[in-house]
């Protein structure tokens, strides 16, 4: 009986050491399972320093090339053509001056010649009516008559010193000998064509020793060097632009933009087109060297130097709202500000002064973003302070 009174006793030791080690163990536990880490979570964002400065505007637009001059040219003349250059066929150069087209002028020439005779007979037979007045009318008229020939262009008539003169004159019809002879003059010289400036010629051939009548068309002369070019503008486009000073224009092919030439803008349109809402701008420029890129009817691209903006700040389009909001980062958190637009430039805009200076602006598209939440960058982590631990103890009384 005493054996099992000290097994029991026994028991009960071991059962009790049993428990107090297993609340002593859940005690540590518990201790452990109480320090909390207080570390928030941090999106992690891009960022883009906003830095204030002068920004020079330009407008892209878009043109076809034209010709600045394209003149028709029709025959004054009728008669057998004895001589056109390479037959008058589409894309023949000719330079400024140079004949490309005539006609035969004799019989024009023979009757030119017989109306300068004519003349200077009727000239003849008044010299010695002057005689008889005056010397110094008649040593006038009898120079004038003296420089006449059949071969040369008849020079201006002296001018009549007196009523008496005049009347000589007329009953000698010279003064409409005179004028007769100026108009087959004119008439002659429009036997020979010439280019009017350097250019290229549009016709349908016409060839040597064929027929040509007064009034029939030649062919058409083309200007490729003196070129322009008008390019269709919004509103908001046109008051980018300073007129005062001809804007500079770089026009560029449009599939090659390795090459470009320089123009200006020296007139432009004063009526909106109803149906697009834009404004023609007209770009003149030179192609002196001809080249095949800036042709008539080559479709370009142009780049408009616009106004110069002073302390204004250029940021992505996208970080935009409808609203003209940016989202920036201030101390790790989310803000939301205004921004006071003054233009968009493809995909970017332009804003004035209207944040600090070097203010963070949010680049990465947030989904669902709350204003004050925690963000932070890669290069700018989030670096918590110190946080001591909070611990919470077990207490066991022993009863």
């Amino acid at each position: 009986m005493k054996k099992q009174g000290f097994v029991k006793i026994g028991v009960v030791i071991l059962i009790v050491s049993i428990g107090f080690m297993g609340m002593n163990f859940l005690g540590s536990t518990d201790k452990h399972s109480n320090k909390r880490e207080l570390n928030p979570e941090y999106r992690t964002v891009e960022t883009l320093p906003i830095n204030y400065g002068n920004y020079e505007l330009n407008i892209d637009g878009n043109g076809v090339v034209e010709s600045k001059r394209t003149l028709k040219i029709i025959s004054e003349a009728s008669g057998k053509v004895i001589f056109a250059k390479n037959d008058l066929k589409d894309g023949t150069f000719a330079n400024s001056g140079e004949v490309i087209l005539e006609i035969d002028q004799r019989e024009t020439k023979n009757r030119l010649f017989s109306l300068r005779s004519d003349f200077m007979n009727a000239v003849a037979s008044v010299l010695p009516e002057m005689k008889i007045e005056e010397d110094d009318i008649y040593n006038k008229w009898y120079n004038y008559f003296s420089g006449l020939t059949i071969n040369n262009e008849i020079p201006e008539l002296p001018e009549a010193a007196n009523s008496r003169v005049k009347i000589k004159l007329s009953t000698r019809n010279i003064y409409s000998k005179y004028f007769n002879i100026k108009n087959e003059e004119i008439l002659l010289s429009k036997h020979i064509i010439k280019a009017p400036f350097d250019g290229f010629i549009k016709s349908n051939e016409i060839i040597e020793n064929s027929f040509i009548s007064t009034g029939q068309h030649v062919c058409t002369f083309i200007d490729s060097k003196n070129l322009e070019i008008a390019v269709p503008l919004l509103v908001e486009e046109f008051n980018m632009i300073n007129f005062s000073q001809s804007p500079i224009v770089k026009i560029y092919p449009e599939k090659n933009s390795n090459q470009h030439l320089t123009g200006r803008i020296l007139r432009y349109d004063s009526r909106i087109d109803r149906n697009s809402q834009t404004l023609d701008a007209y770009v003149s420029f030179k192609n002196n060297g001809l080249n095949p890129l800036f042709l008539p009817g080559n479709y370009v691209r142009v780049e408009v130097v616009g106004r110069t903006l002073n302390n204004v700040a250029v940021i992505p389009r996208y970080t935009l709202d409808n609203e003209n909001y940016v989202f920036t980062m201030e101390d790790h958190k989310l803000a939301k500000k205004l921004v006071d637009v003054v233009a968009m430039q493809n995909d970017m805009a332009i804003i004035k002064k209207s944040l600090p200076e070097n203010t963070k602006l949010v680049t990465t598209i947030l989904q669902k973003p709350l204003i004050g939440m925690n963000i932070q960058t890669l290069d700018e982590p989030y670096k918590p302070e110190e946080i001591p631990e909070a611990e919470e103890t077990i207490s066991v009384v022993k009863k």
